[in-house]
């Protein structure tokens, strides 16, 4: 995404565009890794190095307080951070690679839809296993075994 894309989106959510923001989702759009805070500090404070890690930390809170970035608890030690405005998706978390995946993990329920005459704002899918890496891995071991 552009700068000038970026600035859009900002400005859609009612955020003011700053250099700070433009810069953090800009990072976020450019990564599937599903960064910590401090992953995007690291990162964004390479290309600008008078960043502060508060203002990435409030700038991500920012963020996700007007839906433009998701923050993922699938961890219990840390947050991670997933652009929205994608397709919608779950996030799957290897036990033995500790690695994150996005996946398509179709859900009954979406963002907008009423449950028990509550309006549904947000969708989250965590789901936990082994990897399909792992999984091979695993035959290949068994093959040589």
């Amino acid at each position: 995404m552009n700068d000038r894309g970026v600035t859009d989106r900002l400005r859609e959510t009612g955020l003011v565009p700053t250099l700070q923001r433009i810069a953090i989702v800009k990072y976020l759009d450019s990564v599937d890794i599903h960064p910590t805070a401090d992953d995007v500090f690291r990162a964004v404070s390479t290309r600008h190095p008078t960043i502060s890690k508060a203002t990435v930390y409030n700038g991500l809170r920012a963020l996700v307080d007007v839906g433009l970035v998701s923050e993922l608890t699938i961890e219990k030690d840390a947050a991670r951070y997933d652009l929205c405005g994608g397709k919608p998706h779950g996030h799957f978390r290897c036990c033995r690679c500790r690695r994150l995946y996005d996946v398509d993990a179709p859900t009954p329920i979406r963002t907008g839809d009423l449950v028990d005459g509550h309006q549904v704002a947000s969708v989250s899918t965590y789901l936990y296993g082994v990897c399909a890496e792992c999984l091979a891995g695993d035959r290949g071991e068994r093959r040589h075994a």
